[in-house]
Parts: structure tokens; C-alpha cells; sequence
């Protein structure tokens, strides 16, 4: 898996700036997947309790959690709402209804790609300021890397 630059939310100093994924792209997209399941959105919405994008899609009993990469159109699915300064939830694959995501240019991360060891995926596009935060925080995953709380 190879992940692109902005992956860690960092970046060089006189580096461009990274790209931001919008919140409210994001919020559409969340209510459009909602309207393939016939469910509805709950927040929290905009930066999440992590610096990455977060709502819930409710759909009967189920609640999903949905986390936006901040900088990356990618969304993840996890077990359970993240805990402010704690580590993510385990990830889940992405729901049927996920598609409602993709219409609106979203990829959706399957658990296996989130779970690939860091050792094993292409980090050759990220900057040098990124490869010093993974050296300092040291993730084993693709999925902690994408959606830390890094400071």
C-alpha cells in the first residue's frame, strides 16, 4: 500500500502546505452513505477528538463509526467512537452502504489495508518531516499512522 504525502498530518517548515479535506465533503458524503443505508448521521462532525474528521452513521441498532483522513480523501471504519487521546478502535471493513462515500470520491479502507504492517507499505512519498514523526511515535500500522493524535 503505498501512502501519499500528508498521511502523518506533518510537514517541513517552507514545505507547501498540505491538502485538506473539506468537513463538509466529508459530512455530505457521511449523509449520503446514511441515505444508501437508511440511516441517519450523528457527530461529532468537522476535526474530530483527534485531529481527523469523525461522525457516526446509525443504522437501525448499528451504530458505525466513520474516520476522514484530515489531508487524504480516505475514510476507515471502526468498532467504536474514539476516546480522546486514547487509540483508535479496531477497524472494521467497509459497510455495503460505504459506496455513498465513493460516489463522492472518498476511497474506503478496507481492515486489511489498515492493519498492514508499516514495514510493508511504500512510504516513499512522504516528506522528510513525516518519516521523522514515524521514527518518534513509531506506528505498526497503516491504519495508526493515518489516523493518529500525534501532536
Amino acid at each position: 500500500m503505498r501512502l501519499e504525502r500528508g498521511a502523518t498530518g506533518f510537514r517541513d517548515r517552507g514545505e507547501a502546505e498540505l491538502p485538506r479535506t473539506d468537513p463538509a465533503a466529508f459530512r455530505g458524503a457521511c449523509w449520503e452513505a446514511a441515505r444508501r443505508a437508511g440511516g441517519t448521521v450523528g457527530g461529532p462532525d468537522g476535526a474530530g477528538v483527534a485531529g481527523f474528521l469523525s461522525a457516526t452513521i446509525r443504522c437501525g441498532a448499528r451504530e458505525h463509526v466513520v474516520l476522514g483522513h484530515p489531508h487524504l480523501r480516505v475514510v476507515a471504519f471502526a468498532d467504536a467512537p474514539v476516546v480522546p487521546g486514547g487509540p483508535v478502535p479496531v477497524f472494521n471493513g467497509p459497510p455495503g452502504w460505504a459506496v455513498g462515500f465513493e460516489v463522492l470520491g472518498f476511497d474506503c479502507l478496507t481492515a486489511e489495508e489498515l492493519g498492514t504492517p508499516l514495514s510493508e507499505a511504500d512510504l516513499g512519498a512522504l516528506s522528510r518531516a513525516e518519516h521523522a514523526q514515524i521514527r518518534h511515535w513509531r506506528p505498526d500500522t497503516v491504519g495508526e499512522l493515518l489516523f493518529n493524535s500525534w501532536d
